[in-house]
């Protein structure tokens, strides 16, 4: 009993318990005992839910359960189980089938992030269990054109129904089962995204630190073969092995931190809309915490998959969050951010009008250390990283370009990056 117990809680045993109730709508068609339901389709809709669901063992529970209860349905509504086998145990073979080839193909495909283009291996899927039930209905008659014409409209309808439900749930976010989660979520991914381009500007000091170190030892070397008393030598040769065991540690710290980040990593990617969706909220919730207006405005004409997402939302959080923080209080901040294609590289833009950058400072601001940013209550001047850092992530990780113009009180940002660093292995913009 305990064990049944423990059974009926796990999750694929209630999933193919929802798979043979829905199975019971249905309607007939080619034979009197064909049945046609929507069932087969909580199967996709589940894996999109539940990434982990067992596909197989949960069709194969779900097949036995479909039997069982048209046999007592039509128990129920003739009295009578006469013919319940072969009118209703083809079925089980659909089932099977179906939860076998769907589960080869899930192992191979991942439903996250969903593409409408996940969903056309579900009609071959579907015509192949169907032609396995007709075939022991049928027999050899299941090879007629008109009839396999129609098992593939019924594969194509029942797959555009459950890309029709899979995308309404990913578009509404009821993946997300809270709201607080799919805030939590978001902040989590932007500061990710932050450690990221911060631990690539740490890789990129690496270079200073080893140039120092090597420095040093050729004073050293110079005071010894100049005849420099040894205390002098000494103490030259004494920096160099601080030096050398600050970058142990240094390299250390950066590996942590990078080991720590792919752990915590819960995505490989994501579409270029969902990462822009992320950015307008995080600067919506800037703007309300320091008690400013803001109109954020995107636009992009390719919705690609990309796995360099924690990088382009370092860039572009920087390039906003820079704007609106330059934004007199009592002026609406415009933000807008872009997308487009021309020729073999993705342009970005920024723009704002937030008061535009001074003549004379535009040939500084991506010095490092440079800031116009200061508190005037503690005296504090911001580090002067931000823009900095955008500029080594877009020409240095990405191999890109950035220029800024300012006039009008507006200021544009225009970055450029081949679509061969963007997309990765997916060479395919998604246009679904």
């Amino acid at each position: 009993m305990e064990h049944t117990s423990k059974l009926i809680r796990r999750p694929w045993v209630a999933s193919a318990l929802l798979v043979a109730l829905a199975s019971q709508i249905s309607i007939n068609l080619f034979t009197q005992e064909f049945n046609i339901s929507v069932a087969v389709i909580l199967l996709p809709v589940l894996l999109f839910l539940t990434p982990d669901i067992p596909l197989f063992p949960t069709a194969a529970l779900a097949a036995p359960g479909v039997f069982l209860l048209r046999c007592l349905i039509q128990g129920v509504t003739t009295f009578s189980l006469q013919g319940c086998i072969p009118a209703h145990a083809p079925e089980i073979f659909f089932y099977l089938t179906y939860g076998l080839l769907f589960d080869l193909y899930a192992r191979r495909c991942s439903f996250h992030p969903f593409r409408a283009k996940l969903c056309l291996p579900l009609v071959g899927i579907d015509v192949c269990a169907n032609f396995v039930e007709l075939l022991i209905r049928l027999g050899w008659g299941v090879f007629s054109p008109s009839l396999l014409l129609q098992l593939l409209a019924v594969g194509i309808g029942r797959s555009l129904f459950a890309l029709l439900i899979i995308r309404t749930l990913d578009n509404y976010g009821f993946q997300v089962l809270r709201r607080d989660d799919a805030e939590r979520y978001q902040r989590l991914l932007l500061m990710t995204a932050t450690l990221k381009s911060e631990v690539a500007w740490m890789d990129k000091g690496t270079a200073l630190i080893e140039n120092t170190m090597n420095a040093a030892y050729r004073l050293y070397s110079q005071l010894r073969a100049g005849g420099a008393d040894e205390e002098t030598a000494g103490t030259a040769l004494t920096i160099a092995k601080d030096i050398h065991e600050v970058k142990k540690e240094y390299f250390l710290i950066m590996r942590g931190i990078s080991e720590a980040l792919e752990r915590a990593s819960t995505i490989p990617g994501m579409e270029l809309e969902e990462l822009f969706s992320i950015l307008t909220h995080s600067v919506e919730r800037t703007a309300q915490a320091c008690g400013k207006e803001v109109v954020c405005t995107t636009s992009l004409s390719d919705n690609f998959y990309t796995t360099q997402h924690h990088y382009l939302m370092s860039i572009f959080r920087n390039l906003l969050n820079n704007a609106l923080e330059a934004a007199g209080t009592g002026h609406t901040a415009h933000l807008t951010l872009t997308q487009r294609r021309e020729g073999d590289d993705f342009l970005f833009t920024v723009e704002d009008d937030c008061g535009g950058i001074p003549p004379q400072r535009m040939a500084q601001i991506f010095t490092p250390g440079f800031s116009s940013k200061i508190n005037y209550t503690t005296g504090e001047i911001n580090r002067g990283l931000g823009l900095t850092i955008v500029k080594d992530l877009v020409e240095e990780e990405l191999h890109g370009t950035i220029q800024v113009s300012s006039q009008n009180g507006g200021t544009l940002f225009t970055i450029r990056i081949p679509m061969r660093e963007l997309e990765g292995t997916q060479h395919a913009v998604l246009s679904d």
